[in-house]
């Protein structure tokens, strides 16, 4: 895991995510898990082609990003508060 994190500039919990998920194949022989160089360098590419993660679309600063969530979330039906009970007998009625 060590070697590959180095090689790829990333941590080597994502290494382990990657494995665990399935985007990079592995081979377990004992505590260690061995992969093929090119499966990782062709994910890293993948990923980034500059060994850095790229940042989301439209990131930037945190104000940004919460204007950007105000803005949307101020196009959504307001909600109404309602229980259970409320939403189980308002399918039911739906269903008749």
């Amino acid at each position: 895991m060590r070697e590959a994190a180095l090689r790829t500039h990333r941590s080597a919990e994502t290494i382990r995510r990657w494995i665990w998920s399935g985007r990079l194949p592995a081979t377990k022989r004992g505590n260690t898990y061995y992969v093929d160089v090119v499966h990782l360098d062709g994910l890293a590419a993948e990923v980034s082609g500059d060994g850095h993660r790229p940042p989301a679309p439209g990131s930037g600063s945190l104000r940004e990003w919460l204007a950007e969530a105000a803005r949307w979330k101020s196009g959504l039906p307001a909600a109404t508060a309602a229980t259970a009970s409320d939403l189980v007998i308002g399918d039911r009625h739906a269903r008749r």
